[in-house]
Formats: structure tokens, sequence, C-alpha cells
């Protein structure tokens, strides 16, 4: 009697699992679980012939606050093989929040922040109750913004065949690709319409570098024409981050060297977006309010950490507004396609840091 006990109730058991085990659930939280739409794009897997109605209820939890969000949505046909679940289906869910910052600002903004979170998912059918259930672990970063950084905005070049530089997104996902879209800007068009309706000389994908050597394929650009370029960040199907749209103008009947003030931007600025492209040299505006002063910064290694970064010019400050030319070709310091930081120290005592990455002038 004992042994039938033992016997039945491992059969009970193992039906258990069984039941468990009829959906599967593929979720990628780095990708899919920034937002609250990202939740539903979970896939769910079923076993059953013929398919059965179900509903999936979906719970987010992070460390330290507990529960940021429960999700039931409604009734769906759960067929065999990989589902994409409905469109629409959170516009009819039971949406409830925690009680928590984190809580309240997905609520307001559709988004989760910062965090080290518990995706859980479970499928149920009415009559038959939980058919499966599985919970991802992710420490949720914000990505950074995708940048551009050359050819610069509204910059004029004599380069007829460039390369594109932009800043990575971090944190970096795996499978993650960049596109990369060039169109010609006609006089008088808006930089929206230009890239949507124009026909691109360059759409390249499967950029898996911040970077973009001019196609060999693509026609070299035109003497005075203006082009628009724009860069985005995916995986798989999945759009992750938009740049914004930049223009510039091929221009070689003006001499490279001249230097107009309009060519230094604010160092204010240029440490916002926190990525410059120095060729030959770092070029910034800085205002300095109040009187003379010897400007106080420091270059540093990013790529090599270990590179001693010494025999820097230095440079007066003078009041007003100041725009400054480092020369860093002839310090052997500085090697091409090495990425650096310059940090320093503004006359009102703020502090500003700059990443660039160093390329060598060509002839």
């Amino acid at each position: 009697m004992r042994k039938f006990c033992i016997g039945l109730l491992l059969m009970i058991l193992l039906l258990q699992l069984h039941a468990k085990a009829q959906v599967s659930f593929a979720f990628m939280p780095e990708v899919q679980g920034r937002t609250l739409d990202g939740l539903l794009q979970v896939r769910v897997g079923g076993q059953a012939a013929g398919g059965q109605e179900v509903t999936l209820k979906i719970t987010v939890t992070a460390k330290p606050v507990g529960t940021v969000v429960s999700i039931k949505t409604p009734v769906f046909r759960l067929l065999p093989g990989l589902n994409t679940l409905p469109p629409g289906l959170l516009a009819g869910a039971d949406i409830r929040f925690g009680n928590n910052r984190i809580a309240d600002m997905c609520r307001q903004s559709g988004y989760f922040t910062e965090a080290e979170y518990e995706y859980c998912f479970e499928v149920v059918d009415a009559g038959k109750g939980t058919l499966g259930e599985q919970c991802f672990d992710y420490m949720l970063q914000p990505f950074s913004p995708l940048i551009l950084a050359a050819p610069t905005d509204e910059d004029a070049i004599c380069d007829k065949r460039p390369t594109f530089f932009w800043q990575p997104l971090l944190p970096a996902v795996p499978g993650m690709m960049y596109r990369l879209i060039l169109s010609e800007v006609k006089p008088g068009q808006a930089k929206a319409e230009a890239l949507r309706y124009n026909m691109p000389l360059i759409n390249q994908q499967f950029i898996n570098m911040p970077m973009l050597f001019f196609p060999p394929v693509a026609r070299e650009l035109s003497e005075g024409k203006e082009y628009i370029w724009q860069v985005t960040a995916y995986r798989g199907d999945m759009l992750l981050a938009t740049s914004e749209m930049w223009i510039f103008r091929v221009n070689c009947t003006d001499s490279a060297e001249v230097r107009t003030p309009e060519s230094f931007r604010d160092i204010e600025d240029l440490a916002l977006g926190n990525f410059y492209l120095a060729k030959g040299t770092l070029r910034f505006a800085v205002r300095n309010t109040y009187a003379p002063v010897k400007l106080s910064y420091s270059i540093s290694g990013i790529t090599d950490p270990s590179a001693r970064i010494r025999k820097l010019p230095t440079i007066q400050l003078k009041h007003g507004n100041n725009h400054i030319l480092i020369d860093l070709s002839d310090n052997s310091a500085f090697k091409d396609g090495n990425y650096y930081q310059l940090e320093l120290k503004l006359p009102d005592g703020n502090e500003r840091k700059l990443r660039f990455l160093y390329k060598q002038e060509t002839e």
C-alpha cells in the first residue's frame, strides 16, 4: 500500500511537471525589458494540437522596492509553435502598478528605470490552470544617446568618400548592429523629407562597429551638394536607438586650413555629447569671465590606459571668448584610431571631460 501511494504521488508530480512544461518563453530583457510595450513582445511556445484559449500574467519586480507592475492580458488563442502575441493585447490588459518610485516613473513614462529586475511570465488556461512559467533576471541600464561624430553637422568637407563616425550605443547588447543612411538634400528641402523620400546613396546595414568606411560600390559625393545622414541601432527586428539627422556639404574650393570661429564648438556642447573626432587637433571654444589665466587640462588614454601623455602645449586664456586649438599631430603619444579623454578645469571651477577619437590628418 505504501509503495502504491508513493508511486501515485510520483505520477501526480510528473503530470504537474508535464503541465508546467506545455509552454516556453522567448524573451530578451536587455532589449524588450525596457518598456511596458516591450513586455508584450515576449514570444510564447505552445504545444497543444489545435491551440488553446489562455491568458498571460506578467510580473515585474525590482530590487529592493518590490513589485513594479503586474499585467494580466485578455484571453487569446495560443497555437502550436512559437507565438507572437496578438497586437493591441496591452490595451485591454489589467495593469496594476506597485507603490514605489520605480513604479510611479513607469506609470508616467512607460519606461523602466535603471535597476535590477526580475521578469516573470505565466500562461494560464482557465480549465487546466498554469501551463508554464518562467522568470528572467537582468540588471537594466539606460542606453546612452546615439550621437553622430563626423562629418559634423553643417560642416563643409572636401572628402568625396568620407568615413563616418558615431558614438557607440552603451551598454552593448549582444547581436546589436548599426544601420547608416545617407541621402542628398535638394535645395529648400527639409531634413526629414530628404532622408525619408530621396533615394539613399548609402543604405548600409549589419555594421558591427561605430564607424563606416565609404562603401566602394557607392557613387562618390558631388562638389557643392548637401547631404544628410542618420544612424540607427537595432537587434534583429527591434529598434534600439536613433541618432539625430546631420547635414554636411562637399566644398573643395576653400582652403582646408582656414579655421573660422564657427568651426570651434563650445566645450559645454561637446561635453554633453561626450564624443569628438580629433583629426590631428582638438578645437573647442571656452568663455572666460575672469581675469586671464592659464588653462588647467590633461589628456589620458582610454584604449591604452597606460599611455603617458606629456609635452602638451601651455594655453593662456584671455578674458571673454577663447578659441582653443591643441595640436596633437607632433606628439608621438597619440596613436591613430585610439580613444583618449580630455579633462579640463574651467576658470569658474567647473570640470569638463571629453572623450575623443584621434585620427591622423591625411594629405
